[in-house]
């Protein structure tokens, strides 16, 4: 039995895995557009941005943990979709991205990009030291990184909701026939599923170092941690997207969220603004490029024999160091697509999960298939890369490919019919017993 101590640390921790840099930059440009249509636009924004990653977290913890998504695949393609998973959440993708992200809300204003590289040989190092010690997690992050991180987010949205630039501008761009659809389009956008599945390696561990060692207590305190997560997120992005929303009215024209909290922060608090935003923007890469670090250490060390946890922490924050420094737009460019790709196949796993004894192993690889090639399609639709002639095809043909989920229908059609092939099957004829005459 937890204490309500425990409880909220472990909740803490959750939430700060998932507030990276693009959760808090996302919401203002959405609220920016969304205007006097921001409740329908967050409605759809909060419903796939928080609820779809917070499900994802139910389910792995209905199933017994991250590692049993993946039991009804073949070994050698399960072992193979957690390598792309944590090579693309870590040192391809999301570490450098946060580690480029934190150097240019904090000292980039300052001093441009000279200190970029020993800014990220610092910020790797100190993720290593937090990364080492993965039974200390809860404590690191639930008991002092995030109530730091969450105080000075709650200092924002007050001010924000306090002393507003204005009111609720005009809708504009897609906002204004269709908030809701575009609010779940860039939920969605966000990707967060992918990371549940990944944090679900730390989540479970993290309680079991609490002295939980029940499947059913396990699954019940990853339940309250998706919980409080969910609550969490919801306010703060309710208030970075209000922030958003009251700007146009301070007579500026904003490309981006990061340029919109820059300027709130800047106007409200001054120079001491620019420096709040900075160490919000640190704390919140931070504690997610902990997280991502300690899932794929986790992973790669219960995997592969050989392998060490402690070895897999540096190597993860070593190259993380070496992308963010020489090659990061040119990494971005080939991992973004995989990023994309996968996050159709993570969700279909989650699906899946629930249903597996509806299906066969043939049935369940179908699926996936079916979810990686489509989900490739969106990809080169996001990244632009779809010939026009099939561009015109797919909009015409495919059910919610303008919204770049043009791999759910299919999915849910193959699923569907391989239960209902596997409910067929499965009923054996039995021949009618002759009665005897007489």
């Amino acid at each position: 039995m937890l204490s309500a101590r425990n409880i909220a640390a472990l909740g803490f921790m959750t939430f700060a895995m998932y507030l990276g840099a693009g959760n808090l930059i996302f919401p203002p440009f959405l609220g920016y557009q969304a205007g006097d249509h921001l409740i329908e636009g967050m409605m759809g924004f909060l419903l796939t941005g928080v609820g779809l990653p917070a499900l994802a977290l139910v389910v792995v913890a209905l199933v017994g943990g991250s590692d049993n998504l993946t039991t009804v695949l073949p070994r050698p393609l399960a072992t193979s979709f957690w390598v792309m998973v944590f090579i693309v959440i870590g040192p391809a993708f999301v570490i450098p991205r946060a580690i480029t992200v934190a150097y240019q809300f904090s000292f980039a204003p300052f001093v441009g990009e000279s200190a970029l590289i020993p800014f990220s040989l610092i910020f790797c190092l100190a993720t290593v030291m937090f990364a080492l010690y993965p039974g200390k997690l809860v404590d690191t992050l639930g008991k002092w990184l995030t109530p730091v991180l969450l105080l000075i987010l709650v200092v924002m949205a007050g001010v924000a909701w306090w002393s507003p630039a204005g009111a609720l501008s005009a809708a504009t761009g897609p906002y204004v026939s269709g908030a809701l659809a575009e609010g779940l389009t860039q939920g969605y956008m966000t990707m967060d599923a992918l990371g549940s599945i990944g944090f679900g390696w730390i989540i479970f561990r993290a309680i079991q170092s609490m002295g939980v060692s029940c499947p059913k207590a396990t699954a019940k305190y990853t339940l309250i941690a998706a919980l409080m997560y969910a609550v969490a997120m919801a306010l703060v992005y309710i208030s970075l997207a209000y922030i958003g929303a009251t700007s146009v009215h301070d007579g500026q024209a904003y490309s981006n969220g990061g340029e919109i909290l820059t300027a709130f922060t800047t106007a409200r608090f001054g120079l001491f603004g620019t420096l709040l935003l900075g160490v919000v923007m640190v704390l919140a890469c931070l504690t997610t490029a902990i997280g991502v670090t300690t899932a794929g250490s986790e992973f790669y060390s219960r995997t592969f024999t050989p392998v060490s946890y402690r070895g897999c922490v540096w190597v993860t924050m070593g190259a993380s160091a070496l992308v963010a420094n020489i090659g990061l737009d040119q990494l971005l460019a080939i991992t973004l697509p995989a990023v994309v790709a996968l996050h159709p196949v993570a969700i279909a796993l989650l699906m899946i999960a629930p249903l597996r004894r509806f299906l066969s192993p043939v049935s369940v690889v179908g699926t996936v298939a079916t979810a990686l090639v489509f989900g490739g399609l969106d990809a080169l639709h996001i990244l632009g890369s779809m010939p026009s002639e099939m561009h015109g095809v797919l909009s015409r043909e495919l059910p919610l490919y303008g919204y770049y989920a043009g791999w759910v229908v299919p999915t849910a059609l193959v699923l569907g019919a391989a239960m209902v092939v596997k409910s067929l099957t499965s009923k054996r004829w039995v021949p009618a017993v002759e009665r005897p005459r007489g």
